[in-house]
């Protein structure tokens, strides 16, 4: 369908109002982020949420390119100072409520994210496997501060997918705080006229401390990824509104809402 990504525009900084207050609650205990396990969800369908989308995402990158420090820096935990490849398969389900501009409805992206170490999937072939069975979508990521891994970008979605795979694909270009960037927002650009792939930067820093100092203070950095997951759950929906998965009223403003609230 024509004019999803309009129609599905979210409402950027809504996080920060007191509408999102009650939800961005359900994500803190004591301002720290929460971390749910397989069993465990947040309270967010009492609050009256629309709708709950669940989508899983395979994330696909060179070792040490920063995957496991940008799934750190979403759900809240703190990002290592060295890097330890991931062994196996890692999964991670982050909870985000976003509010879609034409409708006024909050709707609440429920997002796995899967992650494997570059050894373990060339050593074991299962593990690729595994990782794009009923995977929603691809992310593909390269570093800015590393020339190498955004020159092999072409490849590495070529031996991932294939030509006429039409599952989602997108790209994260990690470390966009660097001072030594290695890779041109001109060349970032041209890649995505080509290729038609968007390409979401993120800083993998810390989040601010609480007052212990060692903790990370969880709504600041829920403030800190709205930005990056607003983005990221605008592409998704724009996926799914595109191929008809999703019904009009979403988009549609419900008879009792009044005027806008953002």
């Amino acid at each position: 369908m024509d004019g999803g990504g309009e129609s599905l525009s979210i409402v950027d900084g809504w996080q920060e109002t007191p509408e999102a207050r009650s939800y961005i609650n359900q994500l803190l205990i004591r301002n720290k982020r929460i971390l749910f396990g397989i069993l465990e969800r947040p309270a967010l369908e009492q609050l009256g949420s629309g709708s709950t989308f669940k989508k899983r995402l395979f994330l696909v990158g060179k070792s040490g390119v920063g995957k496991s420090s940008t799934v750190a820096k979403l759900c809240g935990r703190d990002i290592s100072s060295s890097h330890d490849e991931t062994l196996g398969i890692q999964t991670t389900t982050i909870y985000w409520p976003a509010k879609i501009a034409s409708s006024r409805k909050v709707i609440v992206l429920e997002l796995e994210l899967w992650d494997s170490g570059e050894r373990a999937m060339n050593k074991f072939d299962h593990i690729l496997s595994a990782c794009q069975e009923a995977t929603d979508g691809y992310v593909f990521f390269f570093s800015y501060a590393d020339r190498h891994s955004w020159e092999d970008l072409p490849h590495l979605i070529a031996r991932t997918t294939g030509r006429k795979d039409s599952t989602l694909k997108m790209v994260v270009g990690t470390h966009a705080d660097s001072v030594q960037r290695e890779v041109t927002e001109a060349e970032i650009e041209q890649f995505q006229n080509t290729t038609k792939l968007i390409t979401l930067p993120i800083t993998n820093i810390n989040s601010p401390r609480l007052a212990d100092r060692r903790t990370p203070d969880g709504r600041a950095g829920v403030m800190e990824i709205a930005p990056f997951m607003n983005a990221l759950t605008q592409i998704l929906l724009v996926h799914d509104w595109n191929r008809g998965l999703l019904p009009s009223s979403l988009v549609t403003p419900s008879a009792d809402l009044e005027s806008p609230s953002q």
